[in-house]
């Protein structure tokens, strides 16, 4: 999706718009405004889709589009969506990345019961902070079967200056044997999992964006001059991209929606769940290719065009990836959120977090203990709380907290360089430390994004005492 300071496109949620409604959720006083509140409708149902290369399939989907309409809000506005259920089984709505409050997170079997057949489900919460975040559903292998879409809550002030923007899903699909979908209907719930039942991951050979296939997809027109903004949002079910833009370097700005000091990339990482909001200046005529690099067992494939206004060639400049590029980690980046200071890393309540699995085996561990049957991370509000994970598996784990931004606090970073994150990637072999700030309470979900890691056991819920 394209957006422009020139234009302004409205959200469109398939057949059903989104409605804007002036209500006041608060008795009027002098002085006091009543947040906007933005509603919306989304609908779960089963639908034949095509990415433009390969068979046509049945996906599971929001209004009846791969990925689902885009939600856009502005930061402090009441977002209010009315989620209808037409599949054959229970379903819900994750906000990945928002701290909502701990109703409204849409965990079956621990925030909400799943929505039945049938059945619709309320959610509402305030759109805050801005950023760019995801929504999808956290019931079963669903987020596999295709339901997910961008949710962005733009700043009430703007603190950067750009001429064009576009958000980017990237998506991994299995595309063999007339698929689209992996294997993975008729599964139990999350909850109920017997891990006799788990699945091994698929191999992915199909890569889109904004649920189309290279070259299907439709090349993102700039023009010379402009600074283009990208949101980048990686919903994947296990593919982490390594992202190079040919003839251009890239400018990272947000962080999993959280804002940092610029810096320049030649070659951006983006894990399952988290997402970058990043820049380029349109300064070298052409047609170019944004496109991760090959890995082997599937990975890579993905290509999206950029084209300059006015350039008719049909052949596009791949990146070319090779020793010496830039490559910026989370020990380059600098947060300019000042929430964050208040994690001090004077923390009262430490877990340790061993990260175990694979190796011919489809059960993933934490601990050596497999969701639902896992010990659970008990805290209470004002807890400074510090998670240190060591992975021994040989796969790399995304890590994801629900209801909180978290500080990464590795020992040898310096005290003035940290960033905010919701997801974190565990290297092989690594060790790595976050810390938050017990404020939010509830119960909340704790797991490897990589869904068949998660559905194989690799989570915990943190638990607030009262």
């Amino acid at each position: 999706m394209e957006l422009t300071r020139r234009t302004f496109l409205k959200t469109v949620l398939g057949a059903t718009a989104a409605l804007t409604l002036p209500t006041r959720l608060i008795p009027p006083s002098f002085g006091v405004t009543a947040p906007k509140v933005r509603e919306f409708r989304l609908t779960a149902a089963k639908t034949e889709v095509n990415l433009g290369k390969g068979p046509t399939f049945f996906a599971w989907t929001y209004n009846r589009q791969v990925p689902g309409p885009e939600i856009r809000v502005k930061e402090g506005e009441i977002i209010r969506v009315l989620l209808k259920n037409e599949l054959p089984e229970e379903t819900s709505i994750h906000w990945h990345g928002v701290p909502v409050p701990y109703p409204m997170d849409g965990v079956p079997g621990i925030t909400q019961k799943g929505v039945k057949p049938g059945e619709t489900f309320l959610y509402e919460f305030e759109g805050r902070p801005a950023g760019t975040y995801i929504y999808h559903s956290h019931a079963g292998y669903q987020l596999d079967q295709g339901l997910y879409g961008a949710l962005v809550i733009e700043p009430s002030r703007q603190t950067r200056s750009y001429d064009r923007e576009f958000t980017l899903m990237l998506e991994d699909w299995v595309m063999k044997d007339g698929g689209g979908v992996a294997r993975t209907r008729r599964r139990p719930p999350m909850h109920r999992m017997h891990h006799n039942h788990s699945l091994l991951e698929p191999v992915y050979d199909g890569y889109a964006v904004n649920g189309r296939i290279y070259p299907e997809i439709e090349p993102l027109i700039v023009q010379r001059g402009e600074t283009i903004k990208l949101r980048l949002l990686n919903p994947s079910s296990t593919t982490i991209y390594d992202l190079s833009l040919a003839g251009h370097s890239l400018t990272i700005t947000h962080g999993d929606g959280n804002p940092i000091q610029p810096i320049e990339t030649d070659v951006l990482r983006i894990g399952m769940g988290e997402r970058y909001d990043v820049e380029f200046v349109a300064n070298n005529t052409g047609h170019w290719l944004l496109a991760a690099a090959e890995k082997g067992f599937g990975e890579g494939g993905l290509r999206i065009p950029i084209i300059y206004k006015g350039i008719k060639t049909k052949i596009a400049s791949e990146p070319r990836f090779h020793r010496g590029l830039r490559f910026a980690s989370y020990w380059d980046f600098k947060s300019l959120d000042p929430s964050g200071s208040a994690i001090s890393g004077n923390f009262n309540k430490f877990f340790s977090q061993t990260l175990s699995g694979g190796m011919h085996s489809p059960l993933w561990a934490i601990n050596g203990q497999l969701y639902p049957n896992a010990e659970q991370l008990t805290i209470r509000t004002g807890d400074r709380v510090r998670i240190g994970y060591g992975n021994r598996s040989m796969m790399p784990h995304p890590m994801h907290l629900h209801g909180h931004f978290f500080r990464v606090v590795n020992p040898y970073l310096s005290p003035e360089r940290w960033i905010l994150k919701d997801t974190i990637i565990v290297n092989p072999m690594q060790r790595m430390e976050i810390e938050f700030f017990a404020d939010n309470p509830g119960k909340w979900f704790h797991h490897c994004h990589n869904l068949y890691h998660m559905m194989a056991g690799m989570a915990n819920v943190v638990v607030y005492q009262s």
